[in-house]
């Protein structure tokens, strides 16, 4: 609330301030101009009077003769109007006038130095004073407006935003995940709907990963008991030819048997292993909708091109229209960002391209990348899980990432390719989705 005061306060600071520069200065054009006019009054009634003892003419008749010269030497000073009330002998007759800034009244007399009458001068309406009462009605409508926008937004933004300020803390540390009340606020209607959406996410992925990681615990233990058994079996009897404890008793077949048995145990316990490690990506997180390919290509072009051009290493994504597909966006960002960070990482920085493109029986997603070609014999192994080529030697890394492209693809109804680019010396990385 302090800050909203301090807001108010200060557009109101601002608002006088104006109010009052915009009256001083038109207060002192008005007094300026109040000035003119009576010194263009007391010239006037002075060459009246002149006049009058000269000739001796009706004061009427110097007026109408001398109005129009009058006009020419004062411009905008002069009256509009000039009116000459003669005084009665009888003293009977009364003259009323308004004398302000629009009227002037000044005393005539003869040559004798006898009063004769009185001279009205009018001017035309001030258009200044109808302009700085324009102007501070304008001025106040102003401030009620900022007001009643400063206090609005306050209300309408600045409260909610504070209550949701902190969610997004207790979101990322995973304590006390409530759902925020949904909201019909044209401000943060959609963003408390993403928020719950994401906290639906993490929800379920935090219970997931418990999940897998029971089953890993319990998988590790298993087979840790598992092993240990068929390994000290293995033990004894090669302990036990070797020493030739069995020699001459026609035993070593036997004894092969009982070797290969516990190989064959400790083999379907590292193929449940591997099993499990299959089963960890079952494409729980795959949701599909319809989505245009160029905004695709508008998400990856966002999230690289900076970066790409921080490292200096040429970059484009290329699209072929704006065909309409049904899919899951984000899960083939993901695959396509795997895609990218290996050409940064085995690639020799001369260039990345991603081309995406609608086919007569699916839409392709090319990722090319100059440099660390893989011999053909290897390209039939990039995608098995925890294989790494002979170009990944002192690279960083765990073989499981081309692996995640091709379950994606896989999940999405499609398939993940790779290919030598002899000719221009790339690797090329296709995801293929059938329609």
């Amino acid at each position: 609330m302090k800050k909203m005061y301090r807001m108010t306060a200060a557009a109101a600071a601002i608002f006088i301030a104006l109010s009052a520069a915009f009256n001083i200065v038109t207060g002192k054009i008005c007094s300026r101009q109040l000035s003119d006019r009576n010194i263009a009054v007391n010239r006037i009634n002075r060459s009246i009077s002149d006049a009058l003892a000269q000739s001796g003419e009706p004061p009427e008749d110097i007026i109408s003769a001398s109005l129009e010269s009058w006009r020419r030497e004062y411009g905008k000073k002069a009256p509009t109007e000039i009116s000459f009330i003669p005084v009665s002998e009888n003293g009977d007759t009364v003259f009323y006038t308004d004398a302000d800034e629009r009227c002037a009244v000044c005393s005539l007399y003869d040559s004798d130095g006898r009063l004769c009458g009185l001279v009205e001068y009018r001017f035309a309406d001030d258009s200044l004073k109808m302009l700085r009462l324009c102007v501070n009605i304008v001025l106040a409508a102003s401030f009620i407006i900022a007001a009643v926008f400063i206090i609005g937004t306050y209300i309408k933004i600045i409260m909610p935003f504070r209550k949701l300020a902190d969610y997004p803390e207790k979101l990322a540390r995973l304590r006390d995940i409530q759902k925020l009340p949904e909201s019909r606020s044209r401000f943060f209607g959609k963003y408390v709907w993403g928020m719950n959406m994401l906290t639906d996410v993490l929800s379920a992925s935090s219970r997931r990963i418990h999940a897998l990681e029971g089953e890993h615990q319990k998988l590790v233990t298993s087979i840790a008991h598992g092993v240990k058994t068929p390994v000290a079996n293995i033990r004894l009897y090669t302990d036990a030819v070797r020493t030739g404890l069995y020699t001459g008793t026609g035993m070593t077949s036997d004894i092969a048997d009982k070797i290969d048995r516990n190989a064959e145990k400790i083999q379907s316990l590292a193929q449940a292993l591997m099993d499990a490690a299959d089963a960890s990506f079952d494409g729980q997180d795959i949701e599909v909708s319809t989505f245009y390919l160029n905004e695709l290509a508008e998400l990856v072009r966002s999230e690289y091109t900076d970066r790409m051009e921080l490292l200096r290493i040429p970059f484009s994504v290329e699209c072929e229209g704006a065909p309409l597909l049904e899919s899951d966006k984000y899960a083939l960002y993901r695959a396509i960002s795997q895609l990218l960070e290996n050409a940064l990482k085995y690639g020799d920085g001369t260039g990345i391209t991603v081309k995406m493109m609608k086919q007569d029986d699916g839409f392709s997603i090319a990722v090319r990348s100059r440099g660390g070609l893989l011999p053909e014999s290897e390209l039939p192994y990039v995608f098995r899980s925890y294989w790494r080529g002979s170009n990944a030697a002192g690279k960083d890394g765990s073989g499981i990432g081309l692996y995640v492209v091709h379950e994606t693809a896989k999940a999405l109804g499609g398939s993940a390719h790779a290919r030598r680019l002899e000719g221009t010396s790339e690797m090329e990385f296709v995801i293929f989705l059938e329609k």
